[in-house]
């Protein structure tokens, strides 16, 4: 995180901006080094762009589906190859050079909601509509568990629409849901089952990460958007107020924590904001422009000198974030 002798300048004009499509934002990912970002406002398509000026370095057009693209992410050892997850089950490992597809395989039985990788890309996981999660190794590209929770002898899914999932940074073996049900589940790949859970945030959308042991989810409510919780408790340990705009509730959609803590990117609906948020200090130092329509996906870069935010319709702005000294 930044030092107690930096604060962070968050530049009010766009780096670049991407047109609407008139379909939504679905996706975005930054690749390790932070120069470049995968996104998808298309159906079947990925755009890969500079992080610095939006030009366009790649793209990505599946011929086997022209379903959503419900998660994107680049692989940390190679990052010419990005994972990607369509709502009709299909899952892609890509070489985003060739348009080469290195592993494909589908899910089949339910649509997919949301997916991650762990920080090792070894393993990824998919949240599927009937509320269970399945987990992934990628050297083999084969299904290795299906984590559906137990009630009493019988087995159920989660009952609820998943919208997002994230694996523990320290344990891959555990990875956390959130849900319709306004639970987050701490599941454990090794037992089967959720082993505890956190109650209260209202998540409907991309909007759930995680930095050491700081669990951070944006919430569709009008107060207190933006909470952080403990790992270890599962208990709260602060809020966020986004402020209203005239004539607008403002709840949260989507968010991102960049992978080394100093920041994260909240996007809303109502206000059709993004909000930068200091992790340190918990505060929001900077926002975009109000949009046209509400911001469906989210990304910031691994530095946190950069976020994408993208809308309902397509459309997307990038902004650039320094820390600089402050010798006040």
């Amino acid at each position: 995180m930044a030092s107690d002798q930096e604060s962070l300048f968050f530049n009010d004009n766009e780096a670049f901006t991407i047109p609407p499509t008139g379909t939504p934002m679905t996706a975005v990912s930054y690749n390790y080094d932070g120069t470049q970002i995968a996104f998808s406002n298309q159906p079947g398509k990925i755009q890969v762009v500079s992080s610095y000026d939006g030009s366009l370095k790649h793209q990505i057009e599946q011929t086997k589906t022209n379903y959503p693209v419900t998660g994107i992410r680049f692989h940390p050892s190679n990052e010419k190859m990005v994972l990607s997850t369509h709502r009709d089950g299909y899952i892609f490992f890509t070489n985003a050079s060739t348009g080469e597809n290195k592993c494909t395989t589908r899910h089949l039985g339910s649509n997919l909601l949301a997916m991650n990788m762990d920080v090792y890309g070894e393993t990824f996981a998919i949240a599927c509509a009937d509320g269970s999660l399945r987990v992934y190794d990628f050297e083999s590209f084969q299904r290795t568990k299906a984590l559906v929770k137990m009630i009493t002898r019988s087995a159920t899914t989660q009952v609820c629409y998943i919208y997002d999932i994230v694996f523990y940074p320290d344990d891959s073996n555990i990875i956390l849901a959130a849900g319709w049900n306004e639970k987050v589940l701490f599941w454990d790949i090794r037992s089967g089952n959720p082993e505890r859970s956190i109650i209260g945030p209202h998540i409907r959308g991309q909007g759930l990460d995680i930095y050491n042991d700081t669990i951070v989810t944006a919430s569709a409510k009008d107060k207190r958007q933006i909470e952080f919780w403990d790992f270890g408790t599962a208990k709260k340990i602060t809020d966020i107020n986004i402020e209203q705009t005239p004539g607008h509730i403002c709840s949260g959609t989507c968010l991102k924590v960049a992978s080394n803590g100093l920041n994260a990117v909240a996007g809303t609906n109502g206000s059709n904001l993004g909000v930068a948020v200091e992790m340190q200090n918990q505060k929001i130092f900077g926002q975009s422009k109000s949009l046209d329509h509400p911001v469906s996906s989210v990304g910031v870069s691994p530095f946190g000198s950069s976020f994408l935010v993208g809308t309902d319709n397509g459309e997307a702005l990038c902004y650039m974030i320094r820390a600089i000294a402050d010798f006040t």
